[in-house]
């Protein structure tokens, strides 16, 4: 006899905010013993960058051990023509840059290998709602680069990274989110010896942003969450990173004066999140040292 159809009920609000209940589901679907999987979003009524990657991904690793996997579309007609410009109906098919919303976000993609291009495309919607010399957009193509070329070198995932980004314009906000599905940053870091002290995700997340650390060794490495928590201080604006059973929240909203936030998950993430929140109002213009010594910003 066949097992039924397990279907789980995802929550009106998807966002990272509810980070834990969505990962909770998630985890359910991943240790069901169901042939079949059906992730129910009929009563959906928001998403955010965060909540897409996690749904996808967790659908692609769901069928890569060996269930079929389908979906039922939000009732709420904004959030499904939302999924639809943002390529979740057609998540490995999407092209980045061809969809005429594409000002707005980039498409969810389900990354193998480190892709230059994908992460323009992020850099495009930033620099259309914030005034970025051309040195800051290097060094953040820089910084999200190696965020992606960390989980093809060291986070052993079997189903690639998933990565999406959306500008609200009438929150003055950009997000971004790439999520992989690896062994996560505690796991990776204890492979180099001068990290085995690490006892928690959390002791290994907070570690894991200061410049330089990185379980590459020999190589410079270790540099792309120490400059995105720079820009981010400047712009006063979060960053989210989920690892195994870690959470830790930096929110910049007062620049200097960071409040962190940390987290115990209760069901742990099969992986990592980097989940961003730039603030978009325009304002200002963000440039290195490097660049001026007058009116130094960044």
């Amino acid at each position: 006899m066949t097992n039924p159809v397990h279907r789980i009920k995802f929550p009106a609000y998807l966002g990272i905010r509810n980070a834990k209940s969505l990962i909770q589901k998630c985890n359910e679907a991943f240790s069901s013993s169901a042939n079949t999987i059906l992730f129910d979003l009929w009563i959906c009524r928001f998403s955010d960058p965060f909540a897409i990657t996690l749904l996808a991904g967790s659908m692609r690793v769901c069928v890569s051990r060996g269930r079929k996997v389908f979906y039922k579309k939000p009732r709420k007609k904004v959030l499904d023509q939302h999924f639809n410009r943002i390529g979740f109906y057609k998540f490995g098919k999407s092209v980045v840059g061809k969809s005429k919303y594409a000002p707005h976000q980039v498409e969810l993609q389900h990354l193998t290998a480190l892709r230059p291009d994908y992460t323009a495309a992020v850099i495009q919607v930033l620099k259309g709602y914030l005034n970025l010399s051309r040195g800051v957009q290097d060094s953040l193509y820089l910084s999200v680069n190696e965020l992606m070329t960390n989980t093809f070198d060291h986070s052993k995932t079997v189903v690639g990274c998933f990565g999406c980004a959306q500008a609200w314009t009438e929150r003055g906000t950009v997000g971004i989110c790439l999520t992989d599905f690896g062994r996560g940053i505690l796991a990776s870091l204890l492979t180099v010896t001068k990290y085995s002290h690490l006892k928690n995700s959390v002791e290994a997340i907070e570690l894991a942003i200061l410049k330089g650390v990185s379980s590459r060794t020999n190589i410079l490495a270790g540099l792309g969450l120490d400059h995105i928590h720079r820009f981010l201080r400047v712009n006063k604006g979060q960053i989210h990173i989920i690892s195994g059973d870690g959470w830790v929240h930096w929110n910049y909203g007062n620049g200097e004066n960071v409040i962190i936030t940390r987290k115990k998950l209760k069901v742990a993430f099969e992986g990592t999140i980097v989940n961003i929140l730039a603030r978009a109002d325009g304002e200002g213009i963000y440039i290195l040292e490097s660049e001026t010594r007058e009116d130094q910003i960044f």
